[in-house]
Parts: structure tokens; C-alpha cells; sequence
């Protein structure tokens, strides 16, 4: 009973520890353009023609992300330290290509980066 027991919490431990491990950031650059991340989804509207629209949408609440090259979305995150919108740093940048500085989160197929810098791409 007590290997069972014992065998049992260490199973649960490493599940723990997996997930945990998941979770986990890892300092990265992303590079695309900013988009209004409902948009995107729903119709694939983006570029200089959603530019009002993606701005209007971000201002009422909604995520922006960065859509790279080959089609990976990340959505902008929250802060660790909640002071700021996820959106403050990329609100300039609606519509352009940018090069984000920041720790990227990865789970269950979503991509996150919490923005630490950010400026227009070259």
C-alpha cells in the first residue's frame, strides 16, 4: 500500500512538473505585423485596409498579436505585473511589421508573447 501511495504522489509530481515545464518562458524576437487578433481569425482581415478597425477593435478591449511570415499568430500577454493593457506596446504599430522583444509562451497550440520592447520591423 505505501509503494502504491508513493508511486502514486511521484506520478503526480511529474505530471506537476510537465506542466509547470510548459508554462515556462523563453526569451524570444517575433517578427510580423500587428493585427487585431479576432479579425485575423474570423476573416483574415489585416494589412492597411484594417487598420481603423483593428484600432477600434483594440481600444474597446480586443487582443492584438503578431502574425510572422509563416503564418504563426501570437497574441500579445498580459504583463506578469498587470500594470499595463497587453495591448500599450503595440497600439502604434496596427497595421505594420514589427520586431518584438519579449518571453513567449507556448501551450496547446496557442502562442503568447509578453512584450518587453517593440519597433518597427526594416
Amino acid at each position: 500500500m505505501r509503494s502504491t501511495v508513493s508511486s502514486l504522489l511521484m506520478s503526480a509530481l511529474l505530471v506537476a512538473a510537465l506542466h509547470a515545464q510548459d508554462a515556462k518562458s523563453k526569451e524570444a524576437t517575433v517578427t510580423g505585423e500587428v493585427v487585431d487578433v479576432a479579425c485575423y481569425l474570423a476573416g483574415d482581415a489585416r494589412g492597411p485596409d484594417h487598420v481603423a478597425c483593428a484600432t477600434a477593435c483594440a481600444k474597446a478591449g480586443g487582443a492584438l498579436g503578431i502574425l510572422t511570415a509563416d503564418g504563426k499568430l501570437y497574441v500579445s500577454l498580459l504583463p506578469d505585473d498587470h500594470k499595463k493593457s497587453p495591448n500599450h506596446l503595440l497600439m502604434d504599430f496596427i497595421g505594420k511589421n514589427v520586431q518584438a522583444k519579449g518571453y513567449v509562451r507556448v501551450k496547446g497550440g496557442v502562442n503568447g508573447i509578453m512584450i518587453r520592447s517593440v519597433a518597427e520591423a526594416m
